[in-house]
């Protein structure tokens, strides 16, 4: 399933990329991309927990590196936390490890349901 990630008329300004904004999630991974600033392939198996956190505008756009997380945000929005059971690479755009992995989603619900739902199928 593929979920566009929530954008604003000036995210392509703001992020100078094109796209995709998308996160898709498979039986075996969450795949988030935003064009060439970031990416990241979070196996469903290390999953540990799911939450949600709002990002405000002020913590800006694009993949943003946080205290503790990456986000992939290229707008204001309710957010998805996704927790690992321990460091993960990511491309932000360079390489950087982080434990958890915030994804904007257009339909933050959707997504976390989504993901809960391949996390339960391979318990």
């Amino acid at each position: 399933m593929i979920f566009p990630l929530r954008t604003s008329r000036w995210t392509r300004f703001l992020t100078s990329t094109t796209g995709p904004f998308e996160a898709e999630v498979t039986d075996e991974a969450v795949h988030v991309r935003m064009g060439w600033v970031g990416h990241a392939d979070i196996p469903i198996a290390r999953i540990a927990r799911i939450s949600t956190q709002k990002w405000p505008w002020y913590a800006g756009v694009g993949v943003r590196i946080a205290k503790g997380l990456v986000a992939f945000v290229p707008a204001p929005c309710e957010g998805v936390v996704l927790e690992l059971d321990g460091p993960l690479e990511v491309h932000a755009p360079a390489g950087w490890e982080t434990s958890r992995v915030l994804v904007g989603a257009a339909d933050p619900a959707a997504f976390a349901e989504a993901v809960a739902a391949r996390r339960a199928a391979t318990a």
